[in-house]
């Protein structure tokens, strides 16, 4: 394992064998962007033009389909530069302490929006196309700012 190669882009490991981690997740993410710009015409996402939809939507799914395959099946021992112990570096631990706290913040204040909505007076409709993504937000925006809070605290 020591005598690994590195490369800028890093291998991928089938069997014994190495393969370019890139030779492998490009043509992946180009067939699985090409799936989701294939599924949205089978959709009916647009009639009046499914050739545009198509590529449209393949232009906009193969990066990350690209990036997804290539975080799956890279081997981070033969990337250049790549820390040997991610998880013992500061940065994780800034990470896992902003994780745990924003998850406090959180609970308080979904526990205490609750608490409010169960004792208004009426009925409060809410759509939850909306809700949902604003607790998504929340979740996001918590974070960050723990994240941030932790780095400057070091």
């Amino acid at each position: 394992m020591g005598t690994e190669t590195r490369t800028k882009w890093g291998q991928a490991r089938f069997g014994s064998g190495r393969v370019p981690a890139m030779a492998v997740a490009l043509p992946c993410g180009l067939f699985l962007g090409a799936g989701g710009g294939w599924l949205a015409v089978l959709t009916g996402v647009s009639a009046a033009n499914p050739v545009l939809v198509f590529w449209v939507f393949t232009a906009c799914l193969t990066l990350p389909a690209v990036l997804l395959v290539y975080a799956a099946i890279v081997d981070r021992n033969t990337i250049e530069g790549a820390v040997d112990r991610p998880d013992d570096s500061i940065e994780a631990g800034w990470y896992e302490k902003a994780a745990s706290r924003s998850f406090t913040d959180l609970i308080l204040i979904l526990g205490v929006a609750g608490t409010v909505f169960a004792f208004l007076p009426g009925e409060t409709a809410v759509d939850l196309k909306l809700v949902l993504p604003a607790v998504l937000i929340l979740c996001a925006a918590l974070f960050g700012v723990r994240y941030l809070l932790q780095r400057r605290n070091g």
